[in-house]
């Protein structure tokens, strides 16, 4: 189990660390809300089919034109939180894009409905199933040698796990140090990680395209084919774990990931 958990953790202990400015400018940026929906039924005139409808044209219209928007992922109610709750995971080159995108929001939506009376008509439909308001939730620089992205669009919707681990501190760790860490992480990244074919993409957490793909703890091929001396096998995974606290974590979530509504 520990084995299939460790692929989160590269992931979201490599970015983690809440940031105030990038601190390596060849990484990015990723931006993590809460937004909450109104429920359709209480809506005025409202159904799951024309929520759908008009979320996918407010992001099939808006996408292309936020090109400093790198990717974004609408993560749904799946088997964690409240059922109103949407979790949005933006990725930018730099706060400097994230903050420029977001003032000319208006702008874009300008761009987007070029008329006025179609845009307010649209954006009438398109707020009134959500409430509002929103929670920032974190802000994370994005690790780009440890991440891995889709071949393409998928058609169906996704599973997104989140899992949080804590560092071990290197001074616990014996001849530890954090050279040796990151040499640790990134053969794992690039023998494990890149080559489990059911982990779609990578930023902060891990991307699978059915739950049983999710559910399945069982990578144990990929680590036999990339270490196939079980000694030196037993060896790397002994010292890379040693960083990680072997195994202890949190887990904060299981998603259903809005592919059509995701750049």
């Amino acid at each position: 189990m520990f084995v299939k958990r460790l692929m989160v953790l590269l992931i979201s202990l490599s970015v983690s660390g809440l940031l105030n400015a990038q601190y390596n400018p060849d990484n990015h940026v990723v931006t993590i809300s809460k937004y909450y929906l109104n429920d359709w039924r209480e809506v005025e005139d409202g159904s799951t089919e024309e929520r759908k409808e008009v979320f996918e044209e407010h992001s099939k219209k808006m996408n292309p034109l936020q090109t400093k928007l790198v990717s974004s992922k609408y993560l749904g109610h799946f088997w964690t939180g409240k059922t109103d709750e949407v979790i949005v995971m933006n990725e930018w080159a730099s706060i400097a894009d994230a903050d420029e995108t977001i003032r000319s929001t208006g702008e874009t939506r300008k761009k987007a409905w070029r008329k006025d009376e179609d845009r307010e008509e649209f954006m009438a439909k398109y707020n009134k199933y959500w409430v509002g308001k929103h929670t920032d939730v974190a802000v994370h620089e994005l690790n780009m040698d440890r991440l891995k992205r889709a071949a393409r669009k998928h058609k169906e919707n996704t599973f997104v796990t989140v899992v949080e681990y804590t560092l071990v501190p290197i001074s616990k760790v014996e001849d530890g140090s954090a050279e040796e860490r990151e040499e640790l992480l990134q053969a794992h990244f690039d023998n494990i990680i890149k080559m489990d074919d059911r982990i779609r993409p990578v930023v902060i957490v891990n991307e699978y395209a059915t739950i049983e793909d999710a559910l399945d703890e069982d990578n144990s091929a990929l680590w036999e084919a990339a270490w196939p001396d079980e000694e030196e096998r037993k060896a790397f995974t002994d010292r890379l774990f040693a960083y990680w606290g072997y195994g202890k974590h949190k887990d904060l979530g299981l998603h259903s990931n809005w592919v059509n509504l995701s750049k």
